[in-house]
């Protein structure tokens, strides 16, 4: 049976989205020796890990640019060399002020690499006639989850710069192999070769805008639940729960582990019931989770580590099963509205998230500093909660009531 590019592609995205996760799971279990090697306190550190965001917002521009230019193939493809670059230079960072550097530029190329791959993932579901985003998304849960339960295995016995130069090699050819077979420049729906879509020199208009902006704030309260995880687990169990170095890491892989089979099942749930009951049904069941068990784990760390360890380990999970489908939802209603080139739909949601993410990051850092970090992440609930509350956003109503007509 003859492959079509639109299986090709389906099949390369999802092996390209588990080589961009592969750095991030090597490096979170390893966040909190960085953390100590800078010397930072907890509004230090999140501040400068959330540096990211203003490279995102960069990297969501330029990557828009660039994906119209030249196309989505190009930019995902190469963008991997540069995210690896930025991640092993983790790893070398000899102050705060660094890191903070180094999260600039990892945010800028993980988020051009991002909407580029975004994009292409966004057409092939519209080729396939259902639900995609979701399983390909999955496998970026599956890449981070197995990086970062080698990376947390090997803590005790290899240095954090060894463990990123090994993932980074490996997900650097993975992703230059399969990023081959990725749909052309003749698919993108670039409005200068497609007279249907919206011109670049033209503004989006103002309810379709209006429609992207709840799209994205509701993204960027999911956003910073999900960022949590990698943020602060491995920190909350090393500094607060006194988990060694190595386990200290199993909290973040059970968090991928559930948003990996959370993601996996959502496509199924989605086509069934829509996007708007999938996304409640799987926040509420994981919000009501995450706080409980993580509020177990708090009042149990000091009689039992191994036991603040077990209820670490099943927040996150729960917290992986709350936010897992999120990114795909938001996604997919963003990129769906007709006659919207979806790299430009992607580039202002990704605004939203690079923007009021890096603020909220910052802010989460700081709230650590004065109020024990436990208490701080339980906040996340709530965030879930308000973006559970917007959910509506996501109706594909919405996306048809501000088509752009030409």
């Amino acid at each position: 049976m003859t492959r079509t590019p639109i299986d090709a592609a389906s099949r390369a995205l999802r092996w390209i989205f588990f080589a961009m996760g592969m750095p991030v799971g090597a490096l979170v279990p390893r966040l909190a020796e960085i953390k100590l090697q800078v010397g930072a306190d907890n509004a230090a550190y999140g501040s400068a890990i959330a540096i990211g965001g203003a490279g995102a917002l960069l990297g969501n521009y330029l990557g828009s640019r660039l994906t119209h230019a030249f196309g989505s193939k190009p930019v995902t493809r190469f963008g991997i060399i540069f995210i690896t670059l930025t991640n092993v230079s983790n790893a070398l960072a000899p102050s705060v002020g660094w890191l903070a550097v180094i999260g600039f530029a990892g945010g800028f190329a993980y988020s051009a690499t991002n909407l580029a791959a975004n994009s292409q993932t966004v057409l092939v579901e519209q080729g396939l006639g259902r639900s995609f985003v979701p399983r390909a998304h999955a496998f970026w849960s599956l890449g981070t989850m197995s990086a970062a339960f080698i990376s947390s295995l090997a803590a005790p016995h290899i240095t954090p710069l060894h463990a990123l130069l090994i993932s980074g090699v490996i997900s650097t050819t993975m992703h230059l192999t399969a990023a081959r077979n990725l749909l052309s420049s003749q698919y993108d729906d670039r409005p200068h070769d497609d007279p249907s879509q919206l011109p670049r020199n033209e503004h989006v208009p103002r309810g379709a805008l209006q429609l992207l902006l709840l799209i994205g704030f509701a993204q960027v309260l999911g956003f910073l639940a999900e960022v949590s995880a990698g943020d602060w687990s491995s920190v909350l169990l090393h500094q607060n729960f006194h988990v060694a170095v190595g386990p200290n890491g199993y909290a973040f892989t059970s968090f991928m582990l559930l948003q990996l089979l959370s993601r996996l099942s959502a496509s199924r749930v989605i086509d069934r019931y829509g996007l708007p009951k999938a996304i409640r049904l799987f926040g509420m069941v994981g919000t009501v989770g995450y706080l409980g068990f993580l509020l177990a784990a708090d009042s149990t760390y000091t009689g039992s580590t191994s036991a603040a360890l077990v209820f670490s380990c099943l927040a996150y999970a729960f917290l992986g099963i709350a936010v897992g489908p999120m990114p795909s939802a938001f996604t997919t209603a963003a990129g769906r509205i007709p006659g919207l080139p979806s790299a430009r739909a992607l580039m202002i949601t990704g605004f939203m998230t690079s923007g009021f993410g890096m603020i909220g990051r910052i802010s989460l850092a700081n709230i650590a500093q004065v109020v024990p970090l436990p208490a701080a992440l339980a906040g996340m609930a709530l965030l879930i909660s308000i973006s559970l509350a917007m959910s509506r956003v996501l109706n594909p109503d919405h996306a048809e009531k501000h088509a752009i007509v030409r």
